[in-house]
C-alpha cells in the first residue's frame, strides 16, 4: 500500500520544505508565518471571490504544465513553454478579432484552435531543430521564448494596437469568442474546464493509445526505441507539437477568458511556473492538476497576504521556486539510492 503512493513522496518533502523556508524568511522580516499562510490559503481557497481568482489562475497553470510533461514524457525538457502561450494567445486574439459572425460555440472552438496550432507550431521549431539538426532543445526553446514574447509587444505597439490605447494592447475580441464566466460576479471563466478536458486527453493518449506506449519509450530509451522501430524523430515532433500547442491553449485562455484582448507581457511567468509544476507532479496527470491548484492559490493569496499580513508577495515567489529546488534536490536523493 505504501508503494502506491511513494511518488508523492518527494513532492510533498518538497513544498513542505519550501513552506518551511519560507516561513524562516517572514520570520526574519517580522511577522507571523502561521498567521500569514493562514491568510494565504483561507482567501484564495475558502472565500468566494479568492477561489474564483485561484480557478483563473490554475486554468493556464494546469494547460502549460500539462504540455511540459507531455514533452518530459517523451525525453524532451521544453522551457519555451512562456513564448509557446504568448503565440497561443495571438492565435486567439487573431481569430478573436478578425473572424466575425459566429455562433458562439464555433467562435470559442475555432479560437482555441488557433491557439493550439500557432503553440504547437513554436514548438514544432524546436522539435524540428533537436530530431534533424541535433540542436538542444533546452537552448531553441530558451531563445524562442525571448522571440515569441518580443513579437508580441511588437504587434501591440504596431498593427495590432488599439486606437489611442494608453497602453499596449490591442481592441477588444468579439463577445461571440469569450469563454462563459463560471462563478458569477466574478473573474473565474470556463478555461478551468479547458484545463479539465486537456487532462483527460492527455492521460488518455499517454496510457492508452501506441503513440503514448512509443512517446514513453522514446523518454525511457530513444536507443531501445531505434532499435524497436520507433522513429524517434517523428516522436520527438510530435511531443513538442503537443506540447507547445497545450501552452498555447493556456495563452487563449488569458485572452478569450480573462483578459478579452492582447497584451503586452501579459503572462506573469505562467510558462516557468509549469515546469516547476511539471516536475512536482512526478508524471502524475492528477498530480498536475493538484499542484497547478496550489501554484494557483499561492498566486491569489499573495496579494492578500501582503495587504493584510503585511507580507511582501516576494515571498510566494521564492516559495515557488524552493519548491523547485526542493523537488530537484529529491530527486538527486533519489537517483543516489538506486
Amino acid at each position: 500500500m505504501l508503494n502506491k503512493f511513494n511518488h508523492l513522496i518527494y513532492p510533498v518533502f518538497a513544498i513542505i520544505m519550501s513552506l518551511i523556508v519560507g516561513a524562516i524568511l517572514i520570520i526574519l522580516i517580522g511577522e507571523n508565518p502561521l498567521a500569514a499562510y493562514k491568510i494565504l490559503f483561507q482567501e484564495s481557497l475558502f472565500n468566494y471571490y479568492g477561489f474564483a481568482n485561484t480557478l483563473t489562475k490554475t486554468s493556464p497553470l494546469l494547460l502549460a504544465s500539462l504540455g511540459i510533461l507531455i514533452a518530459l514524457k517523451g525525453g524532451q525538457f521544453n522551457i519555451g513553454g512562456e513564448g509557446q502561450i504568448y503565440l497561443g494567445a495571438l492565435g486567439s486574439t487573431l481569430v478573436g478579432l478578425f473572424i466575425n459572425n459566429l455562433p458562439s460555440l464555433l467562435h470559442i472552438i475555432f479560437a482555441l484552435t488557433a491557439a493550439f496550432l500557432f503553440g504547437a507550431l513554436w514548438g514544432i521549431i524546436s522539435g524540428y531543430l533537436k530530431a534533424y539538426r541535433g540542436i538542444n532543445e533546452v537552448i531553441t526553446t530558451l531563445l524562442l521564448n525571448y522571440i515569441g514574447i518580443n513579437l508580441i509587444s511588437y504587434l501591440v505597439h504596431y498593427p495590432l494596437a488599439d486606437t489611442n490605447a494608453p497602453s499596449a494592447y490591442s481592441p477588444l475580441i468579439a463577445e461571440s469568442a469569450k469563454l462563459p464566466i463560471l462563478l458569477p460576479k466574478t473573474l473565474a471563466h470556463a478555461g478551468i474546464f479547458i484545463g479539465i478536458l486537456a487532462m483527460v486527453f492527455v492521460g488518455i493518449l499517454l496510457q492508452k493509445t501506441i503513440i503514448g506506449y512509443q512517446i514513453e519509450v522514446v523518454g525511457l530509451n530513444p536507443k531501445a526505441a531505434t532499435y524497436g522501430g520507433i522513429s524517434v524523430s517523428k516522436i520527438i515532433l510530435v511531443v513538442m507539437g503537443l506540447s507547445g500547442g497545450l501552452c498555447g491553449l493556456a495563452g487563449a485562455t488569458e485572452v478569450i477568458g480573462l483578459k478579452y484582448r492582447l497584451f503586452e507581457n501579459f503572462s506573469p511567468g505562467y510558462g516557468f511556473n509549469a515546469i516547476a509544476i511539471a516536475f512536482l507532479s512526478r508524471g502524475n496527470i492528477v498530480g498536475v492538476l493538484i499542484t497547478s491548484l496550489f501554484f494557483g492559490a499561492l498566486l491569489s493569496g499573495a496579494n492578500v497576504m501582503q495587504r493584510s499580513a503585511e507580507v511582501p508577495t516576494t515571498i510566494v515567489t521564492i516559495i515557488q521556486g524552493l519548491t523547485l529546488l526542493f523537488i530537484a534536490i529529491s530527486i538527486q536523493f533519489k537517483n543516489n539510492q538506486k
